[in-house]
């Protein structure tokens, strides 16, 4: 006698059980797991209450940074709730449903949408009006939560971030105006005007971070050219840091957003440019270092290290001297803006790589890929906005054509050529594959996948894949900033604030071939709420995960009429951003909730 063969489920989450199934799901990525959602009710049911199951492992793929993550493990840790596996029959969320755990879902969905919203330029404005509004760079530390500025006419202040008044904290008064200010975890870094020297300041939280020898062991504050210059907003008097305490021989840390002078440094050389970032960050060789330029000769310095010494040196070869506008730096790589081209240098070997584009070249092989915006205010496309408070935002898309292409000559006749061969860098910036530079005539430049091609060993291989994967986007305005962060990057020109998606430029290399279609088009956000008279005075811009500051004059923006909305109307500043001079710093915010 036969049996009965078993007929199993065509449904998987039946034929292997929730257990099983959900083990299967947790290796898939994001949208594969975000179209299982919509397979069935039960499928939806079963996904949606096991967050940490499904999409905790999704946190780091989706590109969280490593900081944000460690504190979501810790608290996740602490609060962790026993798994779905162990009880797949339960409809409660794995630790949605314990006070104070952390639901992965909501964590994923507030990362994607904040990368949306960076995408499609969706952000509101706000306003940070420190001090007399006389405004020349700006640095956020986000550990204080405070406002570092230097100002047009003297001094830096430490301003509050976490109040919408921007209240002062603290402030090294008469220090001279117009000084370039860096700043890395703690450790702000400003030009003394009196000699070559950089002083390094330490905020409280970096202080505290000092081993208790090397906190008893500072330099005293009448060394720096801050000192009985300090003045304090919280305590309302003028300040110096406090001895150490009785019974104690480490230096007290003071009141929050107050710095302490740690040391100066003294380049070998007088240096004009100076830039200051992590090595070999979210690794436990994470190092504070700081790099500046003259014009014969770069430096990279340990900020963390006892010594005063520089910890590399590069010497420029004869026909590389000259003033530099810019310095940046990765792991690897040390970039050096000139008037007309941008050198590279291995840390490794102290030795240039390369330059680009090509010093000595006819204007046609500046770049292998030309995409030109003949007049951006007429290409712009407004869009509406979706909700009430979102920013106006146009669209700008930007047609070109490849080396080998039929027209290419024509396309870079039009762009101008004094706007290729003329050049005069002001900025260099990467992302995690591509390096960007701008110039003051008009041109952004992106090397695609910088780090592959500058590791090829062979000179003239290296040299000729640089030119092929060089592409330029040229604008007709002259460009004055560059920031980067994550795979964004944002320019700011005399008149404009650009946004660009890493995502948005066709990859390389551009020497393909020809072609008689259409090239891919690369999109341009604008942000619209701004007026020529406020960006005209724009001398520091900076972001962050979510946010983009600019020094602005919200004054001269007043004082023409303010900028206009979708619907045509008028919008004015605020009155304490008009106040004193009127310099004070617009900011963009992508991280709201403008989900519709």
């Amino acid at each position: 006698m036969s049996s009965t063969p078993t007929v199993l489920s065509s449904d998987p989450s039946q034929a292997l059980g929730p257990s099983l199934f959900l083990q299967v799901l947790s290796h898939l990525p994001l949208g594969s797991l975000t179209s299982c959602l919509r397979v069935s009710k039960s499928w939806a049911v079963l996904i949606s209450s096991s967050p940490t199951t499904l999409y905790k492992p999704l946190a780091a793929q989706v590109g969280i940074e490593p900081p944000i993550l460690d504190g979501l493990y810790t608290k996740d840790k602490a609060t962790a709730q026993s798994s779905t596996w162990s009880n797949p029959d339960s409809t409660r969320s794995d630790s949605a449903g314990h006070e104070g755990g952390v639901n992965w879902k909501i964590v994923i969905k507030d990362y994607v949408d904040l990368q949306g919203n960076w995408k499609k330029g969706r952000a509101r404005s706000k306003w940070i009006c420190p001090g007399r509004n006389t405004v020349w760079r700006i640095k956020i530390d986000h550990e204080e939560g405070t406002i570092i500025t230097t100002s047009r006419i003297d001094g830096i202040l430490v301003s509050d971030l976490q109040t919408s008044a921007s209240e002062p904290l603290f402030e090294y008064e008469e220090i001279g105006s117009y000084a370039h200010l860096e700043f890395v975890k703690g450790y702000a870094i400003f030009n003394s005007n009196d000699d070559r020297s950089f002083e390094i300041h330490l905020t409280p939280t970096a202080l505290s971070k000092l081993p208790p020898e090397r906190r008893k062991n500072l330099p005293l504050s009448n060394r720096s050219i801050t000192h009985d210059k300090g003045y304090s907003f919280t305590l309302e008097e003028h300040y110096q840091p406090s001895p150490p305490s009785s019974g104690s021989d480490e230096l007290a840390i003071p009141p929050r957003g107050h710095l302490t002078y740690y040391k100066s440094l003294t380049p070998r050389t007088d240096c004009f440019a100076f830039r200051a970032r992590i090595d070999k960050q979210y690794t436990p060789e994470e190092r504070l270092v700081f790099g500046t330029s003259s014009d014969e000769e770069a430096y990279i310095y340990d900020l963390q290290s006892e010594s005063n010494s520089e910890m590399e040196r590069f010497v420029y070869d004869q026909e590389d001297r000259g003033r530099p506008n810019y310095i940046e730096f990765d792991d690897s790589y040390l970039f050096i803006c000139h008037s007309t081209s941008v050198n590279v240098y291995s840390r490794t070997t102290k030795k240039k790589l390369t330059t680009f584009p090509p010093p000595v070249t006819a204007p046609f092989d500046a770049a292998s890929a030309i995409y030109t915006c003949y007049d951006p205010s007429r290409s712009t496309k407004k869009v509406k906005p979706n909700q009430e408070g979102e920013v106006l935002v146009g669209e700008v898309n930007v047609q070109g054509k490849w080396i080998d292409d039929n027209g290419f000559d024509g396309v870079m006749m039009a762009s101008g050529q004094g706007r290729i061969a003329g050049r005069e860098f002001a900025a260099v910036h990467y992302t995690s594959k591509d390096l960007f530079a701008i110039t003051k005539s008009g041109t952004i430049y992106a090397l695609r996948n910088y780090k592959d091609i500058l590791a090829i060993p062979n000179p003239e291989a290296r040299d000729r894949a640089v030119n092929a994967n060089l592409l330029a986007i040229v604008i007709r305005e002259s460009l004055r900033q560059l920031s980067t962060y994550g795979e964004h990057v944002v320019i700011t020109s005399a008149t404009s604030v650009f946004l660009l998606h890493t995502s948005s430029l066709p990859p390389g290399p551009y020497n393909t071939g020809s072609s008689d279609l259409l090239r891919p088009t690369i999109k341009l956000l604008n942000l619209m709420n701004v007026h020529h008279k406020g960006m005209g005075q724009c001398s520091c811009l900076q972001m962050d995960r979510e946010k983009i500051y600019a020094v602005y004059w919200a004054l001269g923006e007043s004082e023409a009429g303010g900028t206009v909305n979708y619907e045509g109307e008028r919008i004015l500043p605020p009155q304490e951003a008009i106040g004193d001079f009127g310099l004070c710093v617009k900011v963009w915010d992508f991280g709201l909730d403008l989900s519709s």
